[in-house]
């Protein structure tokens, strides 16, 4: 074996592998979808008529469409414009349930707080014709009125006896013992010359004026000035004053001569009216 042989035998031979990179191939991203619309099962010549636009979900057409087969054979209400005339406008009252005339309806205004007139009554029920109401309607609104009138009495009973308990107060811290006596003499005069429709009258405060404080002190003080015994005793208990209320009346009566029976004396009229208070004390009394 040469030489040449044995060094191309033994030495070995360093091979170099170089690997080449493959190219990365990108995943694909799925393309968005469009949002899909029940209306694109049907026809295009459906799909965009204006009478389906406002369902955007097919049970909401199905069930309009199921109410709308209900009515088939029904009657039906055809609601009048501002053009139609009168008779368009009944007929619609009518099939809504508007009685035939105002004297039809039965409406109920019972109440134990405020009592309903019936001209009142009768006026409401022709209103309620005249705007073609049903009686279920006028029975709602007389039934809303009505409540609001019993609360608004309730609250006038209240702030009227309120008002007469702190003037009946008022009186007593005043006039101390002497406080029932000067109230009936008050009273009386007040009746004997004053229409009790007037005494009758409430102030704005809720009120009567015949309670009121400085009425009964007038009338008080008048009564007291009245005769010159001050026939309504306000200093103490006078278990004369019966007597002296029949003595003061027979001395003006007994007076033939005097102003009571003298219809030409200028004092006529206030001695027949003092006579008259006299005896509606003399009753308040007894």
């Amino acid at each position: 074996m040469s030489n040449e042989q044995i060094t191309q035998e033994t030495v070995p031979v360093e091979t170099t592998t170089t690997e080449t990179a493959q190219p990365t191939t990108p995943v694909a991203t799925p393309a968005a979808q469009p949002t899909s619309s029940w209306k694109d099962s049907i026809s295009e010549d459906f799909r965009n008529d204006p009478s389906i636009e406002k369902f955007t979900e097919i049970d909401a057409l199905a069930k309009s469409y199921i109410n709308a087969t209900k009515m088939i054979g029904q009657d039906k209400i055809v609601i009048p414009t501002k053009n139609s005339g009168q008779e368009a406008w009944d007929e619609a009252y009518a099939k809504l349930g508007r009685p035939e005339s105002a004297d039809k309806y039965a409406l109920d205004a019972k109440s134990d707080v405020v009592p309903f007139d019936e001209t009142a009554i009768k006026s409401f029920a022709e209103q309620s014709h005249k705007l073609g109401l049903n009686n279920k309607q006028a029975q709602g609104i007389l039934e809303f009125y009505k409540n609001n009138m019993e609360g608004s009495a309730q609250q006038a009973k209240i702030d009227t006896e309120t008002a007469q308990s702190q003037a009946e107060q008022q009186l007593r811290q005043e006039w101390g013992r002497d406080f029932e006596g000067k109230v009936k003499q008050a009273g009386a005069l007040a009746k004997a010359n004053i229409n009790p429709e007037v005494l009758d009258m409430t102030l704005s405060n809720g009120i009567r004026l015949g309670d009121h404080p400085e009425i009964i002190k007038g009338f008080a003080k008048i009564a007291g000035m009245m005769s010159e015994d001050k026939i309504v005793s306000t200093e103490s208990e006078n278990v004369n004053t019966v007597a002296d209320i029949e003595t003061e009346i027979s001395a003006i009566t007994n007076d033939t001569d005097g102003p009571y029976w003298n219809k030409q004396h200028p004092d006529h009229d206030k001695v027949v009216q003092q006579v008259y208070t006299l005896r509606e004390m003399l009753n308040a009394d007894q």
